[in-house]
């Protein structure tokens, strides 16, 4: 009887994952090949299971213990939404981490090798190593620690490409280690091609949709009613970041509510109560728990009084806990380590830097928005302080350039050991992330900015104006390189500090001083604004939309960690090869919004289309706070009714027009733009270009 029954559970297990073929012909060969070549996980563990309950008659001692070694990451691959989800209906837990709560110590180190592997002979080994060479490339994938260090990256990505070799010659229909070893697999469903329309607007498009079903793949596929999506807090919450051409350009209600379910459960945690987190560790960490989820809500739910009260809440804190009036008498943070309640005690790590600018903002989003003295006075204390270093020359700095660092309680710029190119902070693989150029001093730039534009004091200006002459002088005399912490050397890498906020400046003022710059530093979309010539954004376009249309799998089931869904194409070394460019989101939302810049910092984006992202293109030509221009393609064969809120301009009249490409007039009107009042509707022909413009009216 107990056969029997092994027997009746197999067919069952067999009816029900698609593996009847196996009845007739049972090996372990033929339930390994069949797990293997599996393109779905869930099938993959019904064949494995089922060898499992064969195991007495198809397995020996050794390969049976094996398998039960196996079998536990292949059901955490496969399985571990579902127990996160049953941990959160029954209340258990805070963090569940389920797409790599698996990927424990032994895993992480390169030696010795994740769990105890197979015999070489052993029929399982093939398996094995398909499951080590994913663990290995998804680490070397999320780990500085071992993506920006050569010789620790080599091997992982030789160990990993050793293993996918071995698993690719035993389970060849195995479509994963296709991809793995280099191979693009079209995505099905994919757009067709509109002859009748634009090519900027067939690309774009194309990207799109792409992004759009990957969006709505985790809030369908990975997002639990709590809110979380399989990572960690900090690392879901980061998503909003490529979400944003869809979240912030256009109006899907699915995706809003996901991004409040996620806020929700985010500021539900106990760890968060002090509406800051608990943890005590660096600020890039810490930030983003209320940064990334502070400032997407202000976006999709700017009317609702609850974020905006946790915003200010920031302020509170900073005053209580994280800033203070430094030597010189300016006010700057102290630390970079710190939590809702104290500040870290490593005084080596006493640093204000451009990555608190993160910190701060929701908070320079919510004054963006309101002008509230409130907000604006302690905000402009302490980038005034910034402002000011700035302009100096502390520690061997080259006048107008903004620093990346500033000492507590000394207020000096960068630090003894390094100079002013940064914080001395031994055995922190982050140090360059907090150190010059980079990303926190481009938003720091920005933030400059507009603090001069909603208060008119022209020292918030003056670095980013100092740093392109700077910049514009470097090109002239042939762009060479110089040694670190020279001018040559700053001026040499200062496109990546000043071409958003000068795209930024180009766009709110109309001043074009620095088209040159522009011209020679910026990307595709900026170019267009300022050429009209679309060569370099279609091309930017066609390399996004053609790696967002192939190897689905790397962007939804084989992620394993939420801060990097897009990352698999620009960092796995046999993908690169193939020429796939990186997916630029940013792109995607500069053109659907007319901001020419990134989203995090100081964002323009002019308009909010309320409509799908579905068979539609948008390209705004000007988004300037007295007028307004898209062009717009719709590829459905109706006409279509939709809405859009022109978030960029001034209260008062407007007149505004649609047209055709051949300047056909198809619709006119006059709207009143007030803070309060931003919606207007319009109707789209079927496959036409349209042109929409607005500009103010007596």
């Amino acid at each position: 009887m107990g056969s029997l029954r092994i027997r009746l559970f197999v067919a069952l297990v067999a009816s029900a994952f698609g593996v009847g073929l196996l009845r007739g012909a049972e090996s372990i060969q033929t339930f390994i090949a069949a797990a293997g070549n599996a393109n779905d996980e869930s099938q993959r563990l019904a064949h494995l299971r089922a060898l499992a309950a064969r195991g007495d008659a198809l397995l020996d001692a050794t390969t049976r213990a094996e398998l039960s070694t196996l079998l536990p990451v292949v059901e955490a691959w496969a399985e571990g939404r579902a127990r996160a989800a049953q941990d959160v209906a029954r209340g258990e837990g805070e963090v569940h981490r389920y797409l790599h709560r698996f990927f424990e110590k032994p895993t992480l180190g390169h030696t010795p090798p994740f769990l105890t592997p197979p015999r070489t002979a052993s029929p399982l080994h093939p398996l094995w190593a398909f499951y080590r060479g994913r663990f290995l490339t998804w680490v070397m994938i999320e780990d500085s620690d071992v993506s920006a260090v050569p010789a620790k990256k080599t091997l992982f990505v030789e160990e990993a490409e050793r293993c996918f070799k071995l698993a690719r010659d035993a389970f060849p229909e195995n479509e994963v280690l296709r991809i793995y070893g280099g191979e693009n697999i079209p995505v099905p469903g994919v757009s067709a091609w509109d002859d009748r329309a634009p090519a900027w607007a067939n690309h774009q498009r194309r990207a799109l949709e792409q992004l759009h079903r990957i969006i709505r793949w985790w809030i369908a596929e990975r997002q639990l009613a709590n809110g979380e999506f399989g990572g960690k807090w900090g690392d879901d919450v980061e998503m909003w970041r490529w979400w944003a051409p869809v979240l912030i350009g256009f109006d899907d209600p699915v995706v809003s509510a996901a991004q409040e379910r996620l806020a929700r459960g985010n500021f539900s945690r106990p760890a968060m109560a002090g509406g800051y987190t608990n943890q005590l560790t660096d600020v890039e960490h810490t930030a983003e728990e209320t940064a990334d989820t502070l400032t997407p809500m202000q976006h999709v739910a700017a009317d609702n009084p609850e974020w905006a009260a946790r915003t200010r809440r920031l302020l509170v804190l900073a005053d209580k806990v994280w800033w203070g009036e430094n030597d010189r008498g300016q006010l700057q943070f102290k630390h970079i380590d710190f939590n809702h309640e104290r500040v870290g005690s490593n005084a080596a790590r006493a640093y204000d830097t451009g990555y608190h600018v993160r910190l701060m903002q929701p908070v320079l989003l919510l004054w963006q928005r309101t002008r509230d003295p409130a907000l604006g006075g302690p905000l402009t204390r302490w980038l005034r302080t910034w402002a000011e270093v700035a302009l100096g020359t502390d520690n061997g700095k080259p006048a107008g350039i903004v620093p990346a660092a500033l000492q507590w309680p000394s207020g000096r710029v960068g630090s003894t050991e390094r100079g002013w190119i940064g914080p001395e902070l031994t055995g922190d693989a982050m140090v360059d992330l907090y150190s010059w150029p980079g990303y926190p001093v481009a938003a720091m730039t920005a933030t400059l900015l507009q603090a001069y534009v909603q208060t008119g004091e022209l020292i918030f200006v003056k670095p980013l104006m100092q740093m392109a002459a700077l910049r514009r002088a470097h090109l002239a005399s042939g762009n060479h390189d110089g040694p670190p912490g020279s001018e040559a050397w700053a001026a040499h890498r200062l496109p990546i500090v000043i071409r958003d906020g000068l795209a930024k400046w180009r766009q709110l003022t109309g001043d074009g001083r620095f088209d040159d710059l522009l011209g020679s530093d910026a990307g595709g979309y900026v170019r267009y604004l300022l050429t009209k010539s679309q060569e370099q954004l279609v091309r930017e376009l066609s390399g996004t939309a053609a790696t967002l249309s192939v190897n689905w799998p790397m962007y939804a089931d084989e992620v394993r960690f939420t801060d990097r869904v897009l990352s698999f194409p620009r960092l796995w070394p046999r993908t690169i090869a193939t020429g796939l460019t990186k997916v630029d989101s940013a792109l995607l939302y500069s053109t659907v919004t007319g901001d020419p810049g990134f989203a995090d910092h100081y964002p323009l984006n002019g308009a909010r289309w309320h409509t799908l992202p579905d068979e539609i293109a948008v390209l705004v030509k000007e988004n300037r706070r007295d007028r307004f221009s898209a062009e717009l393609y719709h590829f459905g064969s109706a006409r279509r009714e939709l809405a859009v809120s022109l978030l960029l301009l001034e209260p008062g009249r407007y007149a505004w027009t649609l047209e055709t490409g051949d300047e056909r007039t198809r619709q006119t009107g006059t709207i009143s733009i007030a803070t309060s009042s931003r919606r207007m509707n319009f109707a789209l022909p079927s496959r036409t270009n349209c042109r929409l413009t607005l500009h103010a009216s007596p």
